[in-house]
């Protein structure tokens, strides 16, 4: 069968691309604004990629056509294939129908720490030999793609609350069917499709109603707005998860961070400990990440110790506190933080890590608000206060109407800057030897990375 998929270099879509190619299908599509790791890891495939959505670029032979949640009405393509009475699905309905059918799926749902606690949760099971399938919004280093069918019947997913496509307004994560779902946190996100918080409630509360009366759901403790939804109805076990001291005592799953930054921690069930894990990664936020997916794996039958014991191998995620290089002792990060909260964890992560000693060097703050949500200014009142762990921060905004209100939501916190090449000066210019730019967006952001890293060299 050809797929041909519109939209195709978003994460989803091309981790759908991914899967379809490997179950043997031929598989073509076609967008626009392409910027890695997808557009890498669909050439390194091998599937075909046209650049815009010109109809006339459409194959002959298409049987179907796997329609992306970026597609809205008045796209040329998607205009055609309507316009033609063609076949076509979005790409959640095609995976539940083709891949996800009949498996044990693990899904993990949230605002935050989607992508890394589903590599994680890959990780523990491929490191205990299940072979587990995924599909995960990023690429997991120790995968190396973002999505393969696997050889046994579970199957990790990424589960996103956004809308499945234009023709389907349903949070995507609804047709997955998960027998294990972690629900990591909530908070209000995508001001574009949802109102309000309790619109994004009452989607968490349509996947919860599906999960198996033998399920389990592995939920964060601390999160408020999830304890509303369970309220709504839930039908299947739940275990609580949390920082120790910080939760309740009827909280099952609870870790300790035994060095500052959090690359070392114990964990407790029941309030007995089970084991310590040692790993790469950094963060408050990482090590709850890790604890909910250690929570996910036992449903499943690995033993806790076991899964921490997997985790100093596990190797992050691309654009999570990527280290894109260093250059005249300053090192570039990347990272894909666009929401406050996930701004304030990964400063207060790279703060712990960093520390203040003399010698270690500052934070320089970059960051591209770019999402729907923080350009209609939702997040305003939230902002200047997540850039505070930051030495120095500046901020990019390119388009006219937006600036002005910004600037008032920074209140002095950063510097907005309005061309690109002038914030890359300013930051170079700032930069000494054994300070660390944090480079911040959910784009490609100009390619700034490599141009900070070629200046920084000449410099």
């Amino acid at each position: 069968m050809h797929l041909h998929i519109l939209g195709i270099c978003g994460t989803f879509m091309g981790g759908i691309a991914a899967l379809a190619k490997e179950a043997g299908h031929t598989v073509s599509g076609m967008d626009a604004g392409v910027y890695p790791p997808m557009s890498t890891q669909l050439k390194n495939l091998g599937i075909a990629l046209t650049q815009g959505f010109d109809p006339e670029d459409i194959p002959a032979d298409v049987d179907v056509f796997v329609v992306g949640n970026a597609i809205s009405r008045g796209n040329p393509a998607l205009e055609y294939v309507l316009n033609k009475g063609l076949p076509y699905t979005s790409g959640p309905q095609w995976l539940a129908e083709n891949v996800l059918q009949g498996r044990w799926v693990l899904a993990v749902a949230g605002t935050h720490g989607k992508t890394t606690t589903a590599s994680i949760l890959a990780w523990i099971l491929e490191h205990a030999g299940m072979q587990p399938g995924f599909l995960i919004g990023g690429v997991p280093e120790n995968f190396g793609v973002s999505a393969r069918l696997g050889g046994s019947d579970f199957f990790v997913i990424e589960a996103d609350e956004y809308d499945t496509a234009f023709c389907d307004k349903r949070s995507k994560f609804v047709h997955y069917r998960p027998r294990t779902l972690v629900l990591n946190n909530l908070e209000f996100d995508h001001a574009d499709i949802f109102d309000d918080l309790a619109a994004i409630q009452r989607q968490f509360h349509h996947v919860v109603r599906i999960v198996p009366e033998q399920g389990r759901l592995v939920v964060n403790a601390a999160a408020s707005a999830l304890d509303e939804v369970l309220a709504m109805g839930c039908w299947s076990e739940v275990e609580k998860f949390g920082q120790a001291g910080a939760v309740a005592s009827d909280c099952a799953w609870s870790a300790n961070e035994t060095v500052a930054d959090c690359s070392q921690f114990s964990v407790t069930l029941n309030g007995d400990q089970v084991g310590e894990a040692s790993w790469p990664l950094i963060g408050r936020f990482n090590m709850l990440n890790a604890l909910a997916a250690v929570g996910a794996a036992r449903h499943v039958g690995i033993l806790p110790q076991q899964a921490l014991e997997s985790l100093a191998e596990f190797q992050s995620v691309k654009r999570r506190l990527e280290v894109r290089g260093v250059e005249n002792g300053v090192t570039v990060y990347d990272d894909f933080a666009h929401h406050p909260t996930a701004i304030a964890e990964t400063l207060a992560a790279m703060r712990a890590r960093v520390g203040g000693m003399e010698g270690r060097g500052r934070i320089i703050a970059v960051l591209e608000p770019r999402s729907n949500t923080m350009r209609m200014g939702v997040h305003d009142g939230k902002l200047s206060a997540s850039l505070s762990d930051a030495d120095e921060a500046h901020v990019y905004c390119a388009e006219a109407d937006d600036a002005e209100s910004l600037k008032a939501a920074l209140n002095n916190a950063a510097t907005l800057h309005d061309k690109l090449p002038a914030l890359i000066d300013t930051a170079v210019a700032a930069a000494a030897p054994g300070d660390h730019i944090l480079v911040m967006s959910n784009g490609g952001f100009g390619g700034i990375h490599n141009q900070l890293l070629e200046r920084l060299a000449a410099k």
